[in-house]
């Protein structure tokens, strides 16, 4: 399971922050083809401001690159009699631009401050892991990093007349890369003892468990 999961659930969140606002907000996914449209000089329905986007441009980092028995054998979520499911995790951590266009400064200024205030107040960031019958649920946090920045200046110019950009990082730095896999359980019959097999198919790890 990928970054795309924290792309869509960073998406929703803040599209349920903005729905009763005139901000259009636009995904990771979203930002190359809305920026062909922008710069579509024949474009007949031409993109109205105020507009939101999120962006990765750093994409993001892997903290720990050791191999550790959460890389390969993981969390089990499901213990079954003939299978385990096994959440195996490398910690990484995602950074996240947001950028704010507005056609006028103080408009800039009042999305920021509301996009502030809700991720220093709201910061949780649900991640829903599917496979299979499972969904694991997996709760991150986004923090601010940087200042807010107005960043007009640096920008493509891709509308027509005066405008105003305000750019802000955020990260979240206590995100993982996911690997759900089912393990075929090997058990010694009359025997208090179970043998699970790693997905590397190479080793086992011996648990006690009770089968009276």
């Amino acid at each position: 399971m990928s970054v795309y999961f924290y792309d869509e659930a960073l998406l929703s969140k803040i599209k349920y922050w903005t729905e009763k606002t005139q901000l259009h907000v636009y995904g990771v996914d979203e930002i190359r083809d809305l920026f062909q449209v922008m710069a579509d000089e024949n474009n007949d329905k031409p993109i109205s401001l105020p507009i939101l986007t999120i962006t990765r441009p750093k994409g993001y980092s892997i903290i720990n690159s050791n191999k550790k028995p959460t890389t390969y054998n993981g969390i089990r979520v499901i213990q079954g009699e003939e299978t385990a499911s096994m959440l195996a995790q490398i910690p990484i951590n995602i950074q996240y631009q947001f950028d704010v266009y507005t056609r006028f400064q103080k408009e800039a200024d009042m999305y920021m401050r509301n996009l502030v205030f809700n991720i220093i107040n709201y910061p949780t960031l649900s991640i829903v892991i599917p496979y299979r019958d499972i969904n694991f649920k997996h709760n991150a946090n986004i923090r601010i990093s940087s200042d807010v920045m107005d960043t007009s200046n640096n920008s493509v110019k891709v509308f027509n007349g005066q405008f105003t950009r305000l750019s802000i990082t955020v990260n979240i730095d206590d995100a993982y890369l996911w690997d759900l896999r089912v393990a075929n359980n090997l058990s010694i019959e009359d025997s208090n003892v179970l043998f699970v097999r790693n997905p590397d198919e190479t080793t086992f790890t011996k648990e006690t468990i009770n089968l009276d």
